[in-house]
């Protein structure tokens, strides 16, 4: 499992949120909190949106642990930017540490993260890819269940340029219904951890979702309405009157204020909101024997 890190808010540099917070991504890249694996040292990413009038993110990938990259902590604390996306990777069970296999994924005006597996993914790898269009599956550059997950996406969506933040919300959630259906198809029958991170500049969505119900997914945390504090130590505090508020979805609270920090439920869509808060919705999945439709 990997962790990450949404902002969409007020403009900031991405430095507080990945080193001075308490529990930034760095921290966890080292020793992440909510997971038995505290190691995500196999690389890391960042995508972020300029804001002068460009609508495509900018990213940048290695695969160094992100606490031994200089030019990681360089362009965070030097790049200002209103929303950004940041990963750092514990690869899975075989998949190579390479940087097209780093986290996030980009096309057009959309990034693209996952933390967690998709199991026996080599089981439906290939029924995946069959239902690609070329264009799709062109984007494919790494080896990783998330890219083609990302590739699947693309596709439903229709390779719009721009689309409501209705239609990419049924895209995301019919990726992973025709995900689940391929895996059920090839009897991949262990449990498929999807937390999906998506954005197209203005909106962001997230899910926490798995598989087995006897099993919690993957961590998800949200904040909606804050602003970071100023002062010498990194803080959040409720946005004031007058302030731009901005969102956080993380795979952990980057700081100790409970009363800031609200859990994702399980199989649960996280959407931010336009007065800049943040709302969780049970996401609407058909049961594995209603998956039947896409035969």
């Amino acid at each position: 499992m990997c962790r990450f890190i949404l902002y969409r808010g007020a403009e900031t540099l991405m430095y507080p949120l990945l080193y001075d917070a308490e529990n930034g991504l760095v921290a966890q890249s080292k020793n992440a909190q909510k997971r038995k694996k505290p190691l995500n040292a196999d690389g890391f990413g960042l995508g972020w949106y300029t804001g002068h009038g460009d609508p495509e993110p900018a990213t940048f990938v290695n695969v160094d642990p992100a606490w031994s990259n200089r030019n990681l902590a360089m362009i965070a604390s030097k790049v200002p930017t209103h929303h950004f996306f940041a990963h750092v990777r514990d690869a899975s069970v075989g998949m190579p540490v390479s940087q097209a296999n780093c986290h996030p994924f980009s096309h057009g005006r959309y990034l693209f993260m996952h933390n967690g597996r998709l199991d026996r993914f080599d089981t439906f790898k290939r029924a995946l890819q069959k239902e690609l269009s070329d264009e799709a599956f062109s984007l494919i550059e790494g080896n990783t269940d998330s890219e083609h997950a990302f590739a699947l996406f693309m596709d439903t969506i229709g390779f719009k340029e721009q689309c409501t933040p209705e239609e990419m919300e049924q895209a995301l959630l019919h990726t992973i219904e025709k995900i689940m259906w391929l895996r059920q198809r090839a009897g991949a029958d262990t449990n498929a951890f999807i937390n999906f991170a998506v954005s197209d500049g203005e909106h962001m969505l997230a899910t926490r979702f798995n598989s087995n119900h006897s099993v919690q997914p993957a961590s998800l945390f949200m904040a909606g309405g804050v602003s970071l504090a100023a002062g010498e130590e990194f803080a959040l505090r409720p946005a004031e009157e007058g302030e731009v508020p901005s969102v956080l979805i993380c795979s952990e609270p980057l700081t100790m204020q409970k009363s800031l920090w609200q859990k994702v439920e399980r199989n649960h869509l996280v959407r931010t909101l336009p007065d800049g808060s943040v709302e969780q919705v049970p996401m609407t999945l058909p049961q594995q024997s209603d998956l039947r439709r896409y035969w």
